[in-house]
């Protein structure tokens, strides 16, 4: 992996990585296990949506039949079997290139990954990760919204596990600006304030909690954790 170049607060950075790696460890990897749901849902409506091609169709149909059946056997967010997990869903996009549930099979496929290197360490899940989250694109529609979201959350986490904070901050805020969902918001302020707090700013990371209650209300309690 190339060597990130140092910023200027390399030496705060030092000193306050404990911090943000203490909670990546107990919360980063796993953030996509919230949207389980979410990506059920996701395949109901790629199923059930019209498509004016019956030749695409049967290819998004048949996809989204594999995407279910994978799903059965690697829970998601309830399997170990990360890196089998990962290549299956792979599978799935490499086999079916056009196919509706393709951004989702990249999603789940480095966000496996990503949950592989948590146990593993093993660098290769990390790379891994990074390749199958750069073949995401964007989902149209409401339920998109969330996705695209989560995707870029996804990209701020593996920067923190490269230690590449200034890169993690702009995701996260990233996933901010496109979050519609009071959860996916609360939980990107969280991890924006503590990248920022990571490279010593502070006061730009209370400005993000405070802004996530002004946002939505319902954050406060989570909020109060971190607002000082």
């Amino acid at each position: 992996m190339t060597k990130k170049a140092q910023t200027p607060e390399t030496d705060i950075l030092v000193e306050s990585k404990g911090k943000i790696e203490t909670f990546f460890d107990k919360f980063g990897s796993k953030v996509m296990w919230g949207i389980v749901a979410v990506t059920v849902i996701a395949v109901g409506i790629f199923i059930w949506s019209n498509y004016s091609d019956s030749k695409q169709e049967q290819i998004n149909l048949d996809a989204e039949a594999k995407f279910i059946a994978t799903q059965n056997e690697y829970p998601f967010g309830f399997t170990t079997h990360y890196t089998e997990a990962a290549e299956a869903y792979l599978a799935i996009a490499n086999e079916y290139e056009e196919a509706a549930i393709n951004p989702i099979c990249y999603f789940v496929a480095a966000s496996s990954y990503l949950q592989a290197y948590s146990t593993s360490l093993d660098v290769a899940d990390l790379e891994n990760a990074k390749a199958a989250i750069a073949k995401f694109t964007k989902v149209e529609g409401e339920y998109g919204k969330h996705i695209n979201a989560m995707a870029l959350t996804l990209k701020g986490d593996i920067a923190v596990e490269e230690k590449d904070y200034a890169t993690a901050a702009n995701h996260f805020e990233s996933a901010l600006a496109a979050s519609t969902n009071s959860d996916i918001y609360g939980m990107n302020a969280v991890k924006l304030g503590l990248t920022y707090e990571a490279q010593g700013k502070d006061a730009e990371a209370q400005e993000v909690y405070k802004k996530a209650v002004e946002e939505y209300p319902a954050l406060d309690a989570k909020m109060k954790t971190y607002i000082k």
